[in-house]
């Protein structure tokens, strides 16, 4: 079966990054393996929310569409995490790649896990 990774994105216009925020990612990339782990297609859609810090609690319902497996993004708060988790979404955090690391990571396996943003700003 195939699996589908979302990656939320970050674009200035000269480099595409995992973005360092859940919720005010520009875009996201869903990248769909084979068995293999082999890069079948790539989609791209936009954040309806990008740059609303509040976005990212409504955000898991909108990528959860695109019949993903697994989000990756640099940070996320916990009602984030927990809503993904609940609908059988894998949350990983990777701050500070560019896309094409993290997607490489994570068909090598060696991106896992996550760390839910503990900071304030309405992330409980």
């Amino acid at each position: 079966m195939n699996q589908r990774i979302a990656i939320a994105i970050e674009d200035d216009g000269t480099k595409e990054i995992v973005a360092e925020h859940f919720g005010r990612c520009s875009k996201f990339y869903v990248c769909e393996l084979d068995n293999e782990k082999k890069i079948l297609k790539t989609e791209i859609y936009f954040n309806p929310l990008s740059g609303e810090h509040g976005g990212s609690c409504q955000l898991p319902a909108y990528v959860k569409q695109f019949n993903v497996n697994t989000i990756i993004a640099g940070g996320m708060g916990q009602q984030a995490v927990s809503n993904f988790l609940s609908n059988g979404i894998e949350v990983i955090t990777a701050a500070g790649l560019y896309y094409h690391e993290a997607i490489n990571l994570f068909i090598q396996g060696k991106l896992n896990g996550y760390d839910a943003c503990k900071h304030g700003n309405d992330h409980n």
